[in-house]
C-alpha cells in the first residue's frame, strides 16, 4: 500500500467514526429503549372496599391500603372551612409510620375550583396537612383522593382543544403545589351514566390529567363497581359485569393500579359477598394480568 493510499484509508476511517459519533448523539440508547418498552409494565391492585366479614385478599395479590377519612381527621361538628386539628393528624400518622403501603388522604369538604382565594386558601390547608403526616411517618407514601385532577365529568369529556377542557385544565394548574407534595396520585373515575363511552372518554381524561401534574409519579385510580350516589336513578345500583370489566381493562391500560371501593351502604359496612359479579370480574381480571401468580384457594372465606 502506498503513503497516498494509506492517507486515503486513514480520512476514511476518520469519517466513518465521526458519521457514527453524530448518528449515536441524535439516537442515543436504541436498544435499551426497545428493551425498556418490551419489559412488562407493574399494575397494582388495591382494596380500600368497606365489607364486613371480608376474607383475606392477600391469595390474590391484592395489596391494602390505608384511607385517612374524615371522621378520623376531623373533630365532630368542626366547622368545614376549618383545618383538623394537627395533633390529631400527627397521631394518626405516627401511628402508620413504617407502613409499606400508600395512605390516601380523603378531605372533601374544601373548593378546588372556583373563587381563586378560596381555592389558594384550600391549597395552603392541604400543604399544611401533608406537611404533617409526612414529619410523623416518614418514608410512606401520602397522595389525596380527588383532588389532582378535579374530578368534573363534563369538562374532562370535551376536546381537548376546547375552552371548557383548558379551563378544566387550568382549574388543576392551581392545585399543583399540592401534587408536587404528594407521592402518588389518586383521580377518582366513579361512575356516573350508563353511557360507556362517554365513561371511557372521561377516564383517560382523568388519568392522563393526573400523568401529567404527576411528573412521573405512581397514579393509581379509584373505581367503585356501582354507579355513584348523585345519580338519582341508577346511584348505587351494581355496575353490569361487562361494564366492570371494560373500566378494568381502560384503567389497566393506561394507569399504574386500581384501587376499587365500595361496600358501604345506607346503614354502614355492606356483608361481603364471595358471588358478587363485580368479584367474579374482578379475579379473572387479576388472573388475566398477572398469570404468574399463584392459584388462589377456591374458598377463601372458609378460612
Amino acid at each position: 500500500m502506498t503513503g497516498w493510499d494509506g492517507n486515503r484509508l486513514l480520512l476514511f476511517i476518520l469519517v466513518g467514526a465521526a458519521m457514527v459519533g453524530i448518528l449515536l448523539i441524535r439516537y442515543p440508547h436504541p436498544v435499551e429503549r426497545t428493551a425498556s418498552a418490551s419489559a412488562p409494565r407493574p399494575f397494582i391492585v388495591f382494596d380500600a372496599t368497606l365489607y364486613k366479614d371480608k376474607p383475606s385478599l392477600d391469595a390474590y395479590s391484592i395489596h391494602p391500603i390505608t384511607v385517612l377519612y374524615e371522621s378520623r381527621l376531623f373533630v365532630a361538628n368542626q366547622s368545614p372551612p376549618a383545618l383538623p386539628p394537627e395533633t390529631i393528624v400527627r397521631s394518626v400518622a405516627y401511628e402508620l409510620r413504617g407502613s409499606p403501603e400508600p395512605v390516601v388522604l380523603d378531605i372533601e369538604r374544601w373548593p378546588l375550583k372556583g373563587d381563586e382565594t378560596a381555592v389558594q386558601l384550600t391549597v395552603a390547608k392541604f400543604l399544611s396537612v401533608l406537611s404533617w403526616v409526612k414529619a410523623e411517618a416518614p418514608g410512606v407514601p401520602f397522595g389525596v383522593y380527588g383532588t389532582v385532577p378535579v374530578r368534573d365529568y363534563w369538562r374532562a369529556i370535551r376536546d381537548p382543544a376546547s375552552t371548557e377542557f383548558r379551563s378544566w385544565q387550568q382549574d388543576n394548574d392551581q392545585l399543583e403545589k399540592i401534587s408536587d407534595q404528594v407521592d402518588v396520585l389518586f383521580p377518582s373515575v366513579y361512575t356516573f351514566y350508563p353511557d360507556r363511552q362517554g365513561w371511557v372518554t372521561y377516564a383517560i381524561a382523568q388519568i392522563a390529567e393526573a400523568k401529567r401534574k404527576a411528573k412521573g409519579k405512581p397514579v393509581y385510580a379509584f373505581l367503585w363497581p356501582q354507579f355513584h350516589e348523585s345519580n338519582r336513578v341508577l346511584g348505587l345500583r351494581p355496575l353490569d359485569p361487562d361494564y366492570w370489566e371494560l373500566q378494568l381493562n381502560t384503567v389497566y391500560q393506561h394507569a399504574d393500579g386500581v384501587v376499587i371501593w365500595g361496600g358501604w351502604g345506607d346503614k354502614g359496612p355492606e356483608s361481603w359477598n364471595e358471588e358478587a359479579p363485580w368479584w367474579q370480574v374482578t379475579k379473572q381480571f387479576i388472573k388475566r394480568i398477572d398469570k404468574s401468580a399463584p392459584a388462589p384457594p377456591n374458598d377463601l372465606s372458609a378460612q
